[in-house]
């Protein structure tokens, strides 16, 4: 027979075999799975960094051209805003010549008053419509970074407009790319990759492993009768690409399928304030077509080269079994003082990838250390069960003497899972506790007392006109501020001290008690950390004109409260181009939680994604163990006549090694998260909630085996195998 015939013989012979054979059928939907998972993963990568790139391009576009010589073609500002823990970019324009280039997205120039939204700004939340001026129109998408970005350009009124504050511009567009747009607010490049590295790409390469292993008794007896038959390491090869040629290239096509919705539209992902612009992922094409046929090719490479070659005897005698590897053993303890102590040497830039390699290798080395741990307990279990006739451990023991590896597969499943998802929780923490920290004490203070400052010009600021927008029963407070005295004193008018139901002051006075509700927690707050509060009588107007930064306090003299919006909107229209309203006592005091409500975002739905993936593998792994399970015990509940005896192997050899790997991974996972600086109850309370569904998922798992092999020892029939 010719080579090329042989080779077709081959590979139909090994299609026909990966259906028939000792948990087939596992394998073909744990290889289709596992491709599936893997063309995903690697085409989520492409499609992040083609979104990243694609972002970066129109950040750029956008970004002007400053000049420093002559009056430029017109006027630029870019300030920074806040709306529900997101911060958003809002940029002031004014043409100067009436050939002014328009920046990108927009259709025609505002009117002075004028404001132009993106649309998901404008949908999302209306209340801000109003804040910057009359709003008119939307901006294109040309001048977004994606089309979820928050974003307002606003042209000042001529009362409002601060051209020594402005920069001067010709156009735009720089071949760099500048520290603006959404970007800035959401994980960055380096941030994601790493991530997704540790918390995506880690579980789907493990379940190409499993997958490539499932089955693996009966396919390593059957490589030794192919090499007792005369087949080459080629033929062998070409066999085992029969098996898993079908299931992978259709999980290949799975996998692309699933992703060419992201070619033909935008692609809102879950749990983030992200959205998968189409133009981004076309640019990504020819990578994502190069994907699709890699992938599935380093998946049939990798069952290939896991099958392990047959080594025959020197006889036909049983062999004794081989000594495990013990490099991975030794690798270990490195890997894991690496990874704590390596953090912290290495520079500050990284930090990050170290910790994330480091954890990588960390966590998937100890399977294997898990595995020999097992193995060496073996031979003990089996004299214990032997002494005391407990069959159940007796049967365990010696299995697990003879070969720990299909365990061992089991528990890496476990052990990545506990891993992964206990880092995520860590990490999650220790990017929200601030966050965590400003919502309390937003809720814990309301918006009775509101802060309002700025940094433009307020030379014409209308403070009357201010006032009347606010509406009655408003107070409006100077605010002037002396960090080295630890001292901030509050100026109003005796009129406003009054409607307070305070005594209008002759002199500074300090306030330690108030009977206005929100300005007490404000004061409260501010001797908390070391600031003390003065009540003084002068001119509020006058202040806010000739002081440099001015920052006002606004309340309700009810102690009503206020709407952020609406004072905002007064504020910009009659105080200044540009101005910031917050809750008082909170800037400067615990900044703000955007970034850290981003960051929480992403962590939260990566770390799903890979432990969702991890359960598949473990639930495939699993019920290969099962089947395999119950076939070797089927003789042995003929002979003992009680099918208890797989309930009692499935606690010994699934239960106990299960157990101690949730313990393992919780005790590596706790010190290889030492760097990361999150606090040690907030890394207990992961770790515990963790470990505990560990723990649960073991007894369901040894559960599960028990029932899966009880059923399939009870159809078992004596046969020439």
């Amino acid at each position: 027979m010719s080579g090329r015939g042989l080779r077709r013989r081959l590979l139909r012979m090994g299609r026909a075999a990966s259906w028939t054979a000792e948990a087939g059928r596992i394998r073909f939907f744990a290889l289709f799975a596992a491709t599936t998972v893997a063309v995903l993963a690697v085409c989520g990568y492409l499609l992040a960094s083609a979104s990243f790139d694609g972002r970066a391009e129109r950040g750029a576009a956008r970004w002007p051209q400053i000049t420093e010589n002559g009056t430029g073609e017109l006027l630029w500002k870019a300030t920074v805003e806040t709306v529900a823990d997101r911060q958003y970019d809002v940029v002031y324009i004014e043409p100067r010549t009436a050939d002014a280039p328009l920046p990108p997205g927009l259709s025609r120039w505002p009117e002075p008053g004028e404001a132009v939204l993106s649309p998901a700004l404008k949908s999302a939340h209306p209340e801000v419509q109003h804040e910057y001026g009359e709003p008119v129109g939307t901006i294109g998408l040309v001048g977004l970074e994606a089309p979820g970005e928050y974003f307002v350009y606003v042209r000042p009124s001529a009362e409002r407009l601060d051209p020594a504050s402005m920069a001067k511009v010709t156009g735009f567009g720089v071949p760099w790319s500048p520290p603006f747009g959404e970007h800035l607010y959401n994980f960055g490049p380096g941030e994601f990759r790493w991530a997704y590295l540790a918390l995506v790409g880690l579980p789907a390469g493990l379940f190409v492993v499993i997958a490539a292993r499932v089955g693996a008794v009966a396919r390593d007896r059957r490589t030794a009768l192919l090499t007792a038959l005369g087949a080459s390491t080629e033929a062998r090869a070409w066999f085992t690409l029969g098996e898993a040629v079908v299931p992978v290239a259709l999980g290949g096509l799975t996998g692309v399928l699933a992703v060419t919705p992201a070619l033909a539209s935008d692609i809102p992902l879950p749990m983030v304030d992200f959205v998968l612009y189409r133009p981004d992922a076309r640019a990504a094409l020819g990578a994502l077509v190069v994907a699709a046929l890699a992938v599935p090719a380093a998946v049939l490479a990798a069952v290939v080269l896991l099958q392990p070659p047959y080594r025959p005897g020197r006889s036909t005698r049983p062999t004794a079994a081989r000594r495990r590897r013990e490099w991975t053993l030794w690798l270990f303890p490195v890997a894991l003082f690496g990874t704590v102590q390596g953090t912290g040497l290495a520079p500050y830039d990284l930090r990050l990838p170290v910790l994330a390699t480091g954890s990588v290798v960390t966590i998937a080395l100890l399977p294997g250390v898990v595995g020999a741990v097992v193995a060496a307990t073996g031979p003990a279990m089996a004299r214990v069960g032997a002494a005391r006739g407990r069959i159940g451990m007796l049967i365990s023991g010696r299995r697990l003497a003879a070969g720990a590896r299909p365990v061992a597969r089991v528990v890496a499943a476990v052990v990545v899972a506990i891993g992964l998802a206990a880092q995520g929780q860590i990490a999650i923490s220790l990017f929200t506790e601030m966050s965590d920290r400003v919502d309390a004490m937003e809720k814990h203070l309301g918006t009775s007392v509101l802060r309002v400052s700025t940094t433009m010009d307020t030379r014409s600021a209308d403070m009357a006109a201010f006032e009347r927008a606010l509406g009655s029963g408003t107070g409006v407070l100077a605010v002037r501020q002396d960090p080295r005295k630890g001292r901030t004193d509050l100026v109003a008018p005796c009129s406003a001290w009054r409607g307070l139901g305070l005594p209008c002051p002759k002199t500074a006075t300090e306030r330690r008690t108030v009977r206005h509700p929100g300005l007490a927690q404000a004061v409260e707050l501010e001797r908390s950390v070391g600031v003390d509060l003065y009540a003084a009588t002068g001119d509020v107007e006058d202040i806010v004109r000739t002081t440099e930064a001015p920052a006002l306090m606004v309340l309700a003299d009810d102690g009503r409260e206020l709407s952020m919006s609406s004072v905002h909107r007064s504020a910009n229209e009659h105080l200044a181009m540009a101005t910031t309203v917050t809750v008082f006592a909170m800037t400067g005091t615990l900044g703000g939680s955007g970034e850290g409500i981003a960051a929480q975002q992403w962590l939260e739905l990566l770390s799903v994604t890979g432990v969702l993936v991890i359960v598949m593998v473990a639930g495939i792994g699993s019920v290969a163990q099962f089947v395999r399970a119950g076939r070797e015990l089927g003789p042995v509940s003929v002979l003992t006549g009680d099918v208890r005896v797989y309930y009692s192997v499935s606690v010994w050899s699934l239960l106990v090694p299960v157990v101690f790997a949730v313990c393992a991974a919780v005790a590596v996972t706790w010190f290889v998260t030492t760097p990361l600086m999150a606090d040690s109850a907030s890394r207990l309370s992961a770790l515990s909630t963790v470990g505990g569904a560990g723990l649960l998922c073991a007894a369901v798992m040894a559960w599960w085996g028990a029932r899966t092999a009880a059923s399939t020892g009870s159809v078992w029939r004596p046969r020439n195998d």
